[in-house]
């Protein structure tokens, strides 16, 4: 049952600078997931800032109810089929080539089909994020996944060779990540509280624009990182083409779920105030035809949801955004849908905290966002 109000509180202030918002748009609802209530969104007028922020904001006690049906409760493996083993035997290649594994890649002679990957309408933005932007470790190496839904992801990791922890809200995500092999903590990342720099790599997609305090986010990643470590975060990119093509319908402003909405400045401005060394911050078209698809059926008919992406026209229309989307960047390198973030903790960098003892987990905690969502 859809909880008919979700208790909210004023933000007419800009998370990272404190200026005072000016509307982008208002009088929005939720056109996916049928959560209640009305909402605007703001931006900072400052020229070198321009993050947008949801207001008003659900508070952090309510803004579980914003997710009473999100497409993360029931994320089912996919049925058996030749033609995606297929595709997945090319693509496995293709990681053997671009970033040096060698385990869980499939034989050695499969070389010859990794050219074949690149036919893929996303292109090596989509190819490069099956494993995580990461190249192949030279030995033990331990992976974080901050959101890791269903743990699909963190499964292809572990059969590349990475020891892989994931940390996730939702408990129905977190059962089905379990039920993959991988180990999945329930709860937001803070509470947690794994070791200082225990970490190789920290990967969260789509995870950042959910929280409330976003800095607070990273700064955490930055503690668990291991000196050297990597950072990877991907997340809307307000200046994207998609947005500028559907405005108030781009499906990536998901009101009541999406907090904050970054641009590339932004994000390494918040990167940047927590420590880390941006290394790479551009933007990706990663499934820009599921963003390309569900926006037009929400400039259509006010709605965009997942079940549409069964349907062939919208499918279509969602792959031919897409591959649009992918002559755009070629003009306009900021024209992707998606930011992505690759940063490091500084080498040299050594901290005086105590260690932080973990905690157990608790499975019985009660859902709050469904972290690792899009």
């Amino acid at each position: 049952m859809i909880e008919t109000q979700i208790k909210t509180r004023p933000a007419s202030q800009c998370l990272l600078c404190g200026a005072a918002g000016a509307v982008l748009y208002a009088g929005l609802r939720d056109r996916s997931f049928a959560a209640p209530g009305e909402w605007g969104l703001r931006r900072c007028p400052r020229p070198e800032c321009g993050l947008v922020w949801l207001d008003p904001l659900p508070t952090e006690a309510d803004i579980g109810k914003a997710y009473q049906t999100y497409y993360t409760h029931n994320q089912p493996a996919p049925a058996a089929s030749w033609i995606r083993d297929a595709v997945y035997a090319v693509w496995e290649s293709y990681l053997r080539v671009r970033f040096g594994y060698r385990q869980g890649v499939g034989p050695a002679w499969r070389v010859v089909l990794s050219p074949l990957a690149l036919l893929h309408p996303g292109g090596p933005d989509e190819l490069d994020s099956a494993a995580m932007y990461l190249p192949a470790p030279a030995g033990a190496a331990r992976v974080l996944d901050v959101g890791c839904g269903s743990g699909v992801l963190l499964a292809r990791m572990q059969a590349l060779g990475w020891e892989v922890d994931g940390v996730e809200v939702d408990p129905g995500a977190v059962a089905a990540a379990r039920a993959r092999g991988v180990r999945v903590f329930q709860g937001p990342l803070a509470e947690r509280r794994f070791p200082a720099n225990h970490f190789d790599a920290v990967h969260s997609a789509h995870v950042i624009e959910h929280v409330h305090d976003p800095v607070a986010l990273l700064r955490e990643c930055f503690r668990i990182l291991k000196p050297g470590g990597t950072l990877v975060i991907l997340t809307p990119n307000l200046k994207s083409w998609g947005h500028r093509h559907f405005g108030a319908a781009w499906l990536n402003l998901d009101p009541p779920r999406h907090l904050v909405l970054f641009n590339a400045p932004t994000l390494r401005r918040a990167a940047e105030q927590t420590g880390f060394a941006v290394a790479r911050l551009d933007s990706t078209i990663r499934t820009a035809w599921v963003y390309g698809a569900l926006s037009r059926q929400i400039q259509r008919t006010g709605r965009g949801e997942m079940a549409d992406l069964g349907r062939l026209p919208p499918l279509l229309h969602g792959l031919g955004f897409q591959l649009r989307e992918r002559v755009v960047k070629w003009f306009d390198p900021d024209a992707g849908d998606e930011l992505r973030l690759i940063a490091h903790k500084p080498a040299a960098y050594s901290d005086c905290l105590p260690p932080v003892e973990p905690v157990e987990n608790t499975p019985s905690r009660p859902a709050g966002i469904p972290a690792g969502a899009s």
